[in-house]
């Protein structure tokens, strides 16, 4: 579900909900939820400014 974000990071995904984007990376037994960011922000900038582990 959702759709690749591999140009922020390696195996991170993502899907819209109403105004926001959910990131989120695929773990053993679920997911881990990285971020949540209203879908007015610059995500290149967002994610080019921060390390997500």
């Amino acid at each position: 579900m959702g759709q690749s974000c591999d140009d922020f990071e390696r195996s991170l995904r993502s899907f819209p909900v109403e105004n926001y984007w959910i990131f989120y990376r695929p773990i053993d037994g679920g997911v881990e939820i990285v971020r949540v960011v209203s879908g007015y922000r610059d995500l290149e900038v967002i994610f080019s400014s921060e390390d997500i582990p």
